[in-house]
């Protein structure tokens, strides 16, 4: 009878958990955020790539259980793993073919784990306790490595409405992720207009070089205008490009004349500029910006004959 029991629990779990899989398993190619997506849906998002494969490798395990003998152990770990690296490959591969998505090496990676913590969880590897131990304390630092970007997500986000109408001021520790692109950027105390931080923006010899910010409060409807503190180190004066564009612009082919563009002279030292957003909601050609949409703000330079640097700080909407 005992037996019985645990034969039909373990056929309820094989059912749920194939169910799972089937449900979970179109999302590799349909849904999932957009490019301007909240940081914390992306960075959970990703980790439905542990989940699945964790669900995977524990069907596998259950399932094989029974005609599997202790010694084939390993041979069987081997061998899962490799079906996951070469189903994750595979994955990669059709997203690129059927939606344009770049294969992602972090997402095949983030299927091993999946499987490993399913090995891990249900003790499907001959391994002593010590074994084990080392084996769990190792998978739980790779989970937690996983986890890790949701939370300076949802913390900044907390932070950034918080804020609101202030769009980055850099005192907070997470505060420059909100801005493209993070390797040239840097948060640091040596020069600043206001408070403790500001953010040193690396510029290139590229054609547009600069950043922007990406993450933000979107509603900007209750707002006159847009500040912005700029500092020049250079004794020669240089000119800053500003864009503005809201949601609406991807869908209008992201012309130059659908969106807000000024150009600012900066002179050396520190710049205090500011942008009129009803010019920016009237700077489309052909219709109105949504000010309840405003999707970047970006800041850049153009053809710069050698490096330059620039620092932001105190961005902020007034009414």
């Amino acid at each position: 009878m005992k037996n019985t029991g645990q034969t039909g629990h373990r056929s309820f779990r094989i059912r749920i958990v194939f169910i799972l899989l089937l449900i979970g398993f179109p999302f590799f190619f349909f849904g999932g955020p957009g490019y301007h997506a909240a940081r914390s849906f992306k960075a959970a998002w990703d980790l439905g790539h542990i989940l699945f494969f964790f669900l995977a490798s524990y069907l596998m395990i259950t399932c094989t259980r029974s005609g599997r003998r202790e010694k084939k152990s390993w041979l069987f770990f081997g061998l899962s793993l490799l079906v996951v690296l070469v189903a994750g490959v595979i994955i990669e591969l059709v997203q690129q073919a059927i939606g344009g998505r770049s294969v992602d090496g972090w997402d095949v990676y983030r299927n091993l784990l999946g499987c490993l913590t399913a090995f891990t969880v249900t003790g499907a590897l001959p391994l002593a306790f010590r074994g084990y131990l080392f084996l769990s304390a190792a998978v739980l630092v790779l989970l937690l490595a996983a986890v890790w970007p949701l939370y300076p997500s949802l913390a900044d986000e907390r932070t950034a409405r918080r804020q609101f109408p202030l769009l980055s001021d850099f005192e907070t520790p997470f505060e420059q992720n909100r801005w493209k692109d993070v390797r040239q950027l840097q948060r640091q105390k040596n020069i600043v207009r206001r408070g403790q931080y500001a953010l040193r923006v690396q510029l290139t010899t590229a054609t547009y070089s600069g950043t922007s910010l990406f993450y933000f409060p979107h509603d900007w409807r209750d707002f006159r205008t847009l500040h912005f503190s700029v500092y020049n180190p250079d004794e020669e004066v240089l000119f800053l490009h500003c864009r503005i564009h809201d949601r609406l612009h991807t869908q209008h082919g992201m012309r130059f004349d659908d969106r807000f563009h000024k150009r600012f002279t900066l002179r050396p030292g520190w710049n205090d500029l500011s942008v009129s957003l009803q010019e920016v909601r009237t700077a489309p050609v052909s219709r109105l910006m949504d000010m309840a949409q405003v999707q970047g703000f970006g800041l850049f330079v153009i053809r710069q004959p050698r490096a330059r640097v620039l620092y932001l700080d105190s961005i902020y909407l007034s009414r």
